[in-house]
C-alpha cells in the first residue's frame, strides 16, 4: 500500500524517543537549559546573561541565533519554569499565573524591563513550542507547580517546530493530534461496527488497530508472505507514513490513548453505554475534544 518508514531510500528512519536520521543532539533536547536561580527574576542591572538581539519572527518569537533556550529539552524548560513559579507575583492573577500572564513576561524588552533577560526568553520559547506550552496548562487554563511537575516529568525532547524530525506531529499538541485523528477516523474505522440511531451515525475505530499501525508493519497477501514492491523489491507498508506518525502519536503520549477511551469522553446513555472496551467512537473524540476545550479555558 505505501513505502515504509524504515525501507531505505523511501522513508526516513524512524524510532520513538530516539535518534532519526539527521536529527542531532539539538532536536533531542540533550543541551542544558541556562541555569536560573531564584533570585534572577528581577534585576537592578543587565542580567549576566550576555548580550542579546530582539530576533522576533513574526509572532514575536526569538530565533534560534538569540535564545539560549532553543537547544534545550522541554522538561528542562517546565522545571526552569517551576523554579522561577514564586518570583512571578506581579504577573500572577488573583495568586495564579495564566497564558496571558507567560505572555506579558514574553513581550517584555530586556533592556527595558526589571525582570531578567533570562527569564523573558524562558517564555518566549516556552510559547514557542505549542505541545509544551499545553502541556502545563492544568485544569481551568491556569499554570500550577502541579501542572509544571506534570510536564517536567512527561515531557520528552525538544518540540520546538522548527526543531528537525521526520514526525510531523512531534510539536503538536494533544488537541492537535486528536483533531487529526478525528479527521482520520472514517478511514480507520471498521465498518462492520457501523450502526445508526435515529439521526445518530455511530462509528468505531479498535485500539488494537493504532497499536497496530505505530508498528508501521509489512503489507501481507492472504498466505501470510510479505508483499514486495515489483519495482523496488522492498516489502510494501500496510499503513501510509501519516497514518503511522498519527498512531504513534496517539499510542505513545503519556495517558493519551486512555483518556480518549475513559467514561469523561464515553459520557453516558440514557439505554447504556454502546462503549466496549477496546474500541474509540467517533462522537467519543467530539466530546474529548469539546471537553479539553473548556478545560484549558480555549
Amino acid at each position: 500500500m505505501t513505502d515504509g518508514i524504515n525501507n531505505p531510500g523511501r522513508r526516513l528512519p524512524f524510532a520513538w524517543g530516539a535518534p532519526t536520521t539527521g536529527v542531532d543532539a539539538q532536536s533531542l533536547g540533550t543541551s542544558s537549559a541556562p541555569g536560573l536561580s531564584s533570585n534572577h527574576f528581577f534585576r537592578n542591572t543587565r542580567s549576566d546573561a550576555g548580550p542579546h538581539g530582539v530576533g522576533q519572527n513574526t509572532f514575536g518569537r526569538m530565533t534560534t541565533a538569540v535564545n539560549p533556550y532553543v537547544s534545550s529539552a522541554d522538561h528542562l524548560l517546565a522545571t526552569a519554569l517551576k523554579n522561577e513559579f514564586s518570583m512571578l507575583g506581579p504577573f500572577k492573577k488573583d495568586g495564579k499565573l495564566t497564558q496571558r500572564s507567560l505572555q506579558q513576561i514574553a513581550s517584555e524588552e530586556p533592556n527595558q524591563s526589571d525582570v531578567a533577560e533570562r527569564t523573558i526568553l524562558l517564555a518566549r520559547e516556552i510559547l514557542n513550542r505549542p505541545r509544551l506550552n499545553e502541556a502545563i496548562i492544568a485544569n481551568g487554563g491556569f499554570i500550577t507547580l502541579d501542572s509544571l511537575s506534570r510536564a517536567a516529568d512527561s515531557m520528552v525532547g525538544n518540540t520546538h517546530p522548527n526543531t528537525q524530525s521526520v514526525d510531523p506531529y512531534h510539536s503538536k499538541t494533544d488537541a492537535e493530534v486528536v483533531k487529526a485523528f478525528r479527521g482520520m477516523f472514517d478511514e480507520l474505522r471498521d465498518t462492520s461496527e457501523d450502526y445508526s440511531f435515529f439521526f445518530e451515525k455511530h462509528r468505531y475505530v479498535k485500539t488494537d488497530k493504532l497499536i497496530e499501525m505505530s508498528k508501521d508493519p509489512d503489507e501481507t497477501d492472504k498466505t501470510g508472505e510479505v508483499v514486495r514492491d515489483a519495482a523496488t523489491g522492498f516489502p510494501r507498508k500496510k499503513y501510509s507514513e501519516q497514518q503511522v506518525y498519527l498512531a504513534r502519536n496517539l499510542v505513545e503520549r503519556p495517558g493519551l490513548l486512555a483518556s480518549l477511551e475513559s467514561r469523561k469522553a464515553n459520557g453516558t446513555s440514557l439505554f447504556g453505554s454502546h462503549n466496549s472496551e477496546g474500541w474509540l467512537k467517533n462522537y467519543s473524540i467530539d466530546r474529548w475534544l469539546e471537553n479539553d476545550r473548556k478545560e484549558k479555558g480555549n
